[in-house]
């Protein structure tokens, strides 16, 4: 249950834009190890991001990826175990596919690399025109039980967490919770299919290979 409630805070925080007031750790999947730190991006205001003050990243210059972890809120929307490992084996393979065009990719830690780890939290369906807190498992199938049936479509909607880290020392880098919503799924008995996710899965991979290399150039051109 108490991951249902987790679901239901960061949720409503994100879409809210006013995350930066209200994040705590209990509010969250606990992939990360501080999520106080967290504050809305300002190009994206469903991105709570942080980057670690006073970083040398000119000294990374290859990155080693971990398996994507799939943690869903108990109680959420039931989703196909197979599609879930579908998911987070795509997203694995398209951060590695982008962060290869710009760095040096190694399966061993050391001096001068960046270690990704990366969760799936929550992948669920919901109408586009609803409020902020109703963009969560649980109101989103609620709010929708009272609609007509085939009157309109859902949009899937997928959530990530990501830490960027040292991989030698353990150091954090970087880290950022993402909401994203994805294609319509053409009615209740179809079901979210892996197609659906993919264009936000390959966002956030490119995202995550162009925060690296603008970090880069930013301390480069200092």
């Amino acid at each position: 249950m108490k991951k249902v409630l987790i679901s239901l805070l960061v949720s409503s925080a994100i879409l809210s834009g006013c995350a930066g007031n209200t994040i705590s750790d209990d509010n969250f999947s606990g992939f990360l190890s501080d999520y106080s730190i967290l504050k809305t991006t300002a190009d994206d205001k469903d991105t709570l991001g942080y980057v670690a003050p006073d970083i040398n990243w000119q000294q990374y210059n290859s990155g080693m990826v971990d398996k994507v972890l799939i943690i869903t809120p108990d109680g959420n929307q039931p989703t196909d175990a197979k599609l879930l490992l579908a998911i987070a084996e795509k997203y694995e393979q398209l951060i590695k596919e982008k962060l290869s065009q710009k760095f040096k990719m190694v399966d061993q830690a050391g001096p001068g690399t960046i270690r990704i780890q990366a969760a799936i939290t929550s992948v669920f369906t919901s109408y586009d025109d609803l409020k902020g807190y109703q963009y969560i498992p649980i109101a989103a199938a609620v709010t929708g039980a009272a609609r007509a049936s085939g009157a309109e479509k859902k949009s899937v909607r997928v959530m990530t967490e990501v830490k960027l880290i040292d991989s030698v020392d353990g150091q954090l880098l970087a880290q950022a919770v993402d909401l994203k919503a994805g294609g319509k799924v053409q009615d209740e008995n179809s079901g979210i299919l892996l197609a659906d996710i993919t264009p936000i899965l390959e966002q956030w991979s490119q995202r995550l290979t162009d925060l690296i290399v603008s970090l880069k150039k930013a301390l480069k051109n200092k």
